[in-house]
């Protein structure tokens, strides 16, 4: 009887294994029926079993099932678990093979899950939260990827982008600084404000070399945002070396003379460097040889339309160089006072902001016409531009007592709004 007894109690204790492996299979079976409550009922029974919860195949049926709630749930937090449950399951077992055939697409979605939960905080502005998980998204993707499992999760540039924006708004900026430079490095082209924001951290860092860089490769990519020639304005004014950059650019012009847009380049950014804003846009003190550049930058627009006399941005350039030299005469002309209004100072500089207005006008009317010719293909930059001159033709007609022509320009202005 006792022998009986014993064979039975190993009968029994078989029985119990294979009723929990059972318990794996049905909830792998549930699964694929996207029966999900029965699947995960079943499969933790079998985590609760001391047969079955140090088996790799029931972590990884876990993780498979978690990830099916995750993605239909859209939580991050469960496919976070199912990363854990799949992460169990390689560590009981490495070379296990059922990870090869069955781990890529759960993996993948684990991954996109948490990864636009990145992206729904970001939205909402709520940057640490946007970090965390984006951080956990490329988490999931190193560590698939360093398995070897036949397939990889591929580097997403905008994400990356992405993880370092948010890390810079939550003000860790060590974060946005490797996220940042990872995007520039893959030459990310989808927002300017990659290359913004990483110049501005190698300023503060004062890595001058990488903050040129940057900036540098953020004209080449966005050659239409005028931020980039701000910030290398800005650039070799903080570094002493607006001598430098003038030489550069006066070599490139030489060598390239009949280059309408080289000479155009050169001639805005010396007119920059005459007229230099501050980090918040508003205008800076005049450097002390701007009457040098402003030459330099008259006689470089004027070489442009010589060989184009009807490039809009140029007929612009040249009108708001004459309308900004006007503005300054005109402020100190309202900074006289009551008497002085009528005296010889005053009329010498009314005379120079008659004159200065009245050698803007025709090159913002050349502006005018030539945008209009092209109106229906401009992009920002020149939307920005052609907006900026028709203000200044507004004043300018404002100024003139020409009210008709007033509300031609604000018909205008209204139809670009």
């Amino acid at each position: 009887m006792k022998k009986l007894l014993v064979s039975l109690l190993f009968c029994t204790a078989g029985v119990s294994v294979m009723a929990q492996r059972a318990k794996v299979s049905s909830a792998d079976e549930n699964l694929k029926k996207q029966d999900l409550e029965k699947a995960k009922a079943d499969i933790d029974a079998a985590l609760q079993n001391d047969k079955t919860k140090n088996d790799a195949k029931t972590w990884l049926v876990n993780g498979k099932i978690l990830e099916a709630m995750g993605t239909k749930q859209k939580s991050a937090g469960l496919a976070l678990e199912a990363y854990t449950s799949f992460k169990k399951a390689l560590e009981i077992d490495p070379k296990m093979k059922e990870a090869i055939l069955e781990m890529s697409g759960p993996m993948f979605n684990v991954y996109a899950t948490v990864a636009n939960a990145g992206y729904g905080f970001l939205n909402e502005q709520k940057w640490d939260s946007s970090l965390v998980d984006f951080k956990h998204a490329f988490e999931i993707a190193e560590y698939y990827n360093s398995k070897n499992l036949g397939t990889t999760i591929p580097t997403d540039t905008a994400l990356t982008f992405y993880t370092g924006y948010a890390a810079n708004q939550a003000n860790k900026k060590d974060d946005a600084l490797t996220f940042l430079k990872k995007a520039a490095d893959l030459q990310f082209k989808g927002e300017p404000a990659l290359y913004v924001v990483l110049g501005q951290l190698y300023e503060e860092k004062g890595d001058q070399a990488s903050w040129l860089k940057t900036i540098e490769q953020g004209k080449a990519l966005f050659p239409k945002d005028k931020r980039f020639n701000d910030m290398e304005m800005a650039f070799y004014s903080k570094t002493g070396k607006t001598n430098e950059l003038l030489s550069m650019l006066e070599k490139k012009m030489a060598d390239n003379p009949k280059d309408e847009a080289a000479v155009l380049d050169y001639a805005i950014r010396v007119d920059n460097l005459a007229n230099p804003r501050d980090e918040k846009g508003n205008d800076a003190p005049k450097p002390a040889n701007y009457e040098e550049l402003i030459g330099k930058a008259e006689g470089a627009y004027k070489k442009v339309l010589e060989l184009n006399a009807n490039d809009a941005t140029a007929n612009f350039q040249l009108g708001a160089l004459y309308f900004n030299k006007a503005v300054v005469y005109n402020k100190q002309l309202n900074e006289l006072d009551s008497k002085q209004q009528t005296s010889p100072k005053a009329k010498e500089l009314q005379g120079k902001v008659e004159g200065l207005m009245n050698q803007a006008l025709p090159f913002f009317e050349k502006a005018d016409a030539a945008f209009t010719a092209k109106a229906a293909n401009l992009d920002a930059g020149d939307k920005q531009t052609y907006e900026s001159c028709l203000y200044a033709l507004q004043k300018i007609y404002a100024i003139k007592n020409q009210n008709a022509k007033v509300e031609e320009v604000k018909k205008k202005l209204d139809a670009l709004k």
